[in-house]
């Protein structure tokens, strides 16, 4: 085709030209067509006491349990965790870096019994509050795994079950775990 055919078919066609790129630019998301999910639970703080909705999905937990954590201080969680470790459940966590000062108190248990942790320092902040439970139960939220979150703070998670949807956060789940640092020692608890 000569270059002035070209031009002209170009400009004749430019709409259609227009759409096949945008639908080429579109098209990895085809796939992402709506998935089936089962809403386990939704909680809300105040008022205090979602913390015992998520620990009784934890104790309810079989083969594994991955958190991605910003905030990790709240020890009836980590008890949790504790708890389904002695039942055999794999049990990993990742914990923001520079939050991790912070959370000694709830890490430390966590640790005591083989519950592998890992920093995160890849980002400004790994601000992700997540947890995959069974792979097929994705846990959710605002709310950070905290006393704060549980007494003081405006918070909300709602609990899933849909393996498309665990899928996907452990695909992401696995890119910050393989970029995070073993935790090396736990911090100590701050003085007041």
């Amino acid at each position: 085709m000569q270059k002035s055919n070209l031009l002209k078919f170009i400009i004749k066609n430019k709409y259609l030209i227009v759409g096949l790129i945008v639908m080429g630019a579109l098209a990895p998301l085809a796939h992402t067509e709506p998935q089936p999910a089962e809403v386990l639970a939704v909680y809300f703080t105040p008022p205090t006491g979602a913390v015992h909705g998520l620990t009784k999905h934890l104790d309810g937990a079989k083969k594994s349990i991955r958190v991605m954590a910003y905030g990790f201080t709240s020890v009836e969680i980590s008890q949790a965790l504790v708890r389904a470790k002695q039942r055999g459940v794999l049990v990993e966590l990742i914990q923001d870096e520079k939050s991790s000062q912070n959370n000694g108190e709830a890490i430390a248990p966590l640790v005591e019994v083989g519950i592998f942790v890992r920093n995160d320092a890849e980002h400004a902040i790994q601000h992700n509050k997540v947890m995959l439970i069974d792979d097929d139960v994705v846990v959710t939220g605002s709310y950070n795994f905290t006393n704060s979150a549980d007494k003081r703070n405006a918070e909300n998670f709602m609990i899933l079950k849909s393996v498309y949807a665990a899928k996907r956060y452990a695909e992401n789940w696995a890119i910050h775990w393989a970029h995070a640092k073993p935790l090396t020692e736990v911090p100590k608890k701050k003085r007041r």
